[in-house]
């Protein structure tokens, strides 16, 4: 990010300081990115592979099919079961994204055409997760700072009815 500043003096003691332009500079917006760059992207995402497959046998259809395979890792990897949950619970019909149980990762599954869908789906989905485990923080230190108090107030009782 570039900043131009000026800085000039009206009078003796009295200095004006201001901004004319403030510049940002970023390489690629989210919304530019792919399916596996934005996977790649997030540090909670272990991207394991990837495929782009077509139907050769049939020349007319010109559709090309990718999978991407990956799991959750960090502090999102102990949510594998919300997260799993999530996508159970529906999916749009352009995208098929699946777990695998037994090794607690996904592949998601589509046509060219619908990345964007897929992209999406994928953000609405982290996002979620991403809510749920915020609230779940807050919750935690509303339900601390309850203790905290009521603590506070048997003791202020006790100290009282001494």
């Amino acid at each position: 990010m570039t900043a131009i500043a000026s800085n000039y003096k009206v009078s003796q003691n009295e200095t004006i300081f201001s901004f004319q332009s403030v510049i940002r500079n970023n390489n690629k917006e989210v919304n530019e990115l792919n399916v596996r760059e934005y996977l790649a992207s997030r540090s909670d995402v272990e991207l394991e592979g990837q495929g782009t497959f077509s139907f050769g046998n049939y020349a007319g259809v010109n559709k090309e099919f990718n999978a991407v395979y990956f799991n959750l890792k960090g502090n999102l990897s102990e949510h594998y079961a919300f997260f799993r949950g999530l996508v159970l619970a529906g999916q749009p019909n352009e995208l098929f994204l699946e777990s695998v149980h037994e090794t607690k990762s996904f592949t998601l599954k589509f046509y060219n055409k619908n990345e964007a869908v897929a992209k999406k789906y994928l953000e609405k989905l982290f996002k979620i997760v991403e809510d749920e485990l915020r609230f779940k923080q807050v919750l935690r230190k509303v339900l601390v700072n309850q203790e905290r108090h009521k603590l506070e107030e048997k003791l202020l009782f006790n100290e009282l009815s001494n």
